[in-house]
């Protein structure tokens, strides 16, 4: 019985080892090879060079060229990232997983993403139409020549892709503007608010505080903070920072707009900023971007350098940066002439319309292994019913906002072609960073801006039973705000309120706390700033609010604590058990001074927004007990204390309680997939409040810097790598780099040399 028991053993571990061997071969089978097929329309050869992260550079001949062999690229190591990107816009997701999807199918199904994107496309430009297809062309070329080896994502579920189209590429770009631009259910929870006193609804929804940074001044004399009217009295607070325009500000911005309201974004953010080179180590212009998402398995950002061709073979253009799988060209990226990054301004382009249905979409909905099932989508005037009787509006839903002008911004070379090219970007709201190699920085708005009613704010549902609240259309895209070299030599931008009321309006934003934009002004006030020192500024962990909260608060904490806290820096390194505690006194003390607020209310802290509550928070703890008790809000110290008497330094560090949680898709519940697509989870420095965004799920989706003084020396931090296959070597390998930083930029160099052999794809 013992010998066959030992052969009964070994012979189960040879079929383990057999299966094993046989997934290994499988896996790798699915690899990116070296073919290069013909991709259709292609009209001279493209070379393309891998450096040691994989990071491919683009030698072609046109711009057109190098966008098919881009799609082809972005679907080599990306394309399951594609297909589930175009499939949750559609609301296509049940077709592939079952039932278990319906709820998202049909929340995108409401808002029609697929016969939006079809209608953008007819009336897109024709050069961005062509760009477009380009990119498809190259897609499709992958699709067709790599049957079976289209990723393990696609084997395990039985899936052949459906070719791309422009319209897909439309579907990314909608997706983009719902992660950025989505903020309805705010007017929601502000209405919910409605029976609480003025004085009390602005002071928990903050639009003006004084800590507020601007690129753009007020007007003298400058508004209230919105904690003013509840707090008159409180303790001084910090001086506000700004950074003064030049002239061209005001000139463009003339036109008088309705003050307007906030409204409650989703997890996106983003800190940019360039300094002139008047205050830098080589004399020219730095520029840096670190724009902050959900952090996926495969990571947001594919990165490429594309360099463009004379008939002799000598390099006419280049440009480097960043694209977004299914999109043509690259986002944010330099060329040879200019740099530009990034920001989301929170611009308001929804409204919701209190109205009765006056029509009917039919939606039908594929499900695996199960019925499909009949969605009757109900209509409103204004847009699709999000909830009963509630219409919602959003720029987004009108076709002709859906605009791809990447040709145009990618080939401009100084600050009147990318103005020009800029004015036709209608995306999400989105504050452009701008520096050139002759010396000059700016600043720009972009996006739509709608035009709404006197008197209409955006922040609650409105009445839509007639005209009188719709728009009346969008602000026109040469009187977007802008600045050219501004006397102070800096701009910075951290999605706090940089629009101010010298423009001539108040800018309908979700304006987030100013803490990061504070922070990174004081880093950059200083002369002589090299690529290295910006690189150690997107890594700084200081976080000013849990700061100057422990320290107001020190009296009220457990002496222990508070002795341990006296001369905190502030930094939220993964081993301090100090962060932790002091990111503990916050949320309570936020929380505390919310729910004071809220009496006579029903919505609770934890509905309000986190984006921008620091403004509520610092103007209640700052407050005198006299202040609180005239607002009606209880005893200071009492309700304080109450909140953060029990925190201790007890418990794990933050970087155990901080770690990174990117999960695949495949990987969301754990387990042997779990274990096979997610990557790993480190401990993170770093915080929501810090310029070094990091928490487990959102964060730095990657780090720029570019010195215009050493053009070639660009880095770009990925949070993962370049590939989206389990078993590539470039599936993580940037993250040692993202966690640790790269401050001597060795490593990270966009422009690296090539490793290996080039692909060579021919007409």
């Amino acid at each position: 019985m013992r010998t066959w028991a030992v052969r009964i053993a070994a012979f189960v571990l040879v079929l383990l080892a057999a299966a094993a061997v046989v997934a290994v071969v499988d896996v790798r089978g699915q690899l990116p090879d070296r073919s290069t097929p013909r991709i259709p329309g292609l009209e001279a050869p493209v070379e393309v060079r891998f450096d040691a992260r994989g990071i491919p550079t683009v030698r072609a001949r046109s711009l057109a060229d190098a966008m098919r062999v881009e799609g082809f690229l972005q679907a080599r190591e990306r394309l399951f990232q594609m297909e589930l990107a175009r499939r949750v816009a559609g609301g296509e997701v049940s077709a592939l997983v079952g039932a278990g999807a319906l709820p998202l199918d049909r929340g995108q199904r409401v808002l029609g993403f697929a016969g939006v994107a079809d209608e953008a496309v007819r009336r897109l430009p024709a050069e961005e139409r062509l760009d477009a297809q380009a990119l498809a062309d190259g897609v499709n070329a992958f699709i067709a020549s790599h049957r079976g080896r289209w990723g393990l994502e696609f084997q395990l579920l039985g899936l052949e892709p459906r070719p791309w189209t422009p319209a897909d590429s439309i579907r990314v770009l909608l997706l983009m503007h719902q992660q950025l631009s989505e903020s309805w259910e705010a007017e929601l929870t502000a209405e919910a608010l409605a029976p609480l006193p003025a004085a009390r609804r602005s002071f928990l929804l903050p639009e003006i505080s004084t800590d507020d940074v601007l690129v753009i001044p007020d007007a003298e004399p400058p508004p209230a903070p919105s904690t003013a009217g509840l707090l008159t009295r409180g303790a001084p607070p910090s001086a506000p920072l700004s950074v003064p325009p030049g002239p061209e500000a005001l000139d463009v911005l003339g036109i008088p707009l309705e003050p307007s309201g906030r409204a409650t974004p989703p997890e996106v953010g983003s800190n940019g900023w360039v300094i002139a080179g008047a205050h830098t180590a080589s004399g020219k212009p730095i520029l840096a971007n670190d724009p902050h998402l959900g952090f996926t398995a495969p990571e947001t950002w594919y990165p490429l350098r594309i360099e463009l061709l004379a008939a002799d073979g000598s390099v006419q253009r280049w440009m480097q940066g960043v694209s977004l799988p299914g999109l043509p060209g690259l986002v944010i990226f330099q060329n040879d002439r200019l740099a530009i990054g990034f920001t989301n301004t929170g611009t308001d382009v929804q409204d919701t319309y209190r109205e009765a249905e006056s029509g009917r979409r039919v939606e039908h909905i594929a499900v695996k292994d199960g019925p499909a099932e009949t969605l009757t989508v109900s209509l409103g005037r204004h847009g699709p019913m999000v909830r009963p009787g509630l219409a919602l509006h959003w720029a987004a839903l009108d076709p002709s906002t859906l605009r791809l002008p990447v040709r145009r911004m990618m080939l401009a070379t100084d600050w009147a072609s990318f103005n020009a090219a800029a004015d036709g970007f209608l995306g999400p709201g989105q504050n452009v960073l701008y520096a050139d190699v002759d010396g000059h920085i700016g600043f720009r708005a972009a996006g739509v801006l709608p035009l709404r009613a006197p008197g209409d704010d955006g922040r609650t549902p409105l009445d839509g039973s007639s005209t009188v609240h719709d728009w009346s259309g969008y602000l026109p895209a040469s009187r977007m705000p802008r600045i050219l070299d501004p006397p102070s030599g800096r701009v910075v931008t951290a999605n706090q309120r940089l629009i101010g009321t010298a423009s001539g309006f108040h800018w309908p934003s979700s304006w987030a706390s100013p803490t990061r934009a504070r922070r990174i002004t004081e880093l950059v006030s200083g002369e002589g700033i090299d690529a290295r020192a910006v690189r150690a500024m997107q890594l700084d962990t200081v976080g000013l609010v849990q700061k100057e909260v422990v320290e107001r608060l020190a009296p009220l904490l457990r002496p222990e604590l508070s002795k341990a806290l006296a001369g905190w820096d502030g930094r939220a390194s993964a081993d301090s058990r100090l962060f932790r505690a002091a990111e503990q006194i916050r949320r309570r003390a936020y929380e505390a001074v919310a729910a004071a607020a809220l009496q006579g209310s029903t919505i609770t802290p934890a509905q309000l927004d986190w984006y921008d509550d620091d403004p509520t928070l610092l103007a209640g703890v700052r407050a005198s007990p006299e202040a609180w008790r005239r607002a009606g809000l209880g005893e200071r110290d009492a309700v304080l204390g109450a909140a953060v008497r029990d925190v201790s330094l007890d418990g794990p560090t933050w970087g155990e309680e901080n770690r990174l949680k990117v999960r695949h898709p495949f990987g969301r519940t754990g387990g042997l997939l779990g274990w096979v697509f997610n990557p790993p989870a480190p401990r993170l420095s770093g915080c929501d409040r810090c310029v070094r965004v990091a928490t487990p799920r959102f964060g730095q989706s990657m780090r720029l810097v570019v010195d215009l003084g050493d053009p070639e020396a660009t880095t770009l931090v990925l949070a993962l790598g370049v590939s989206g296959h389990v078993w590539s070597p470039h599936r993580t390998d940037a993250l040692r780099d993202w966690l640790e930083g790269d401050l001597e930029g060795h490593r990270s160099r966009l422009h690296a040399p090539a490793v290996g052999p080039a692909l060579v794809f021919s007409p």
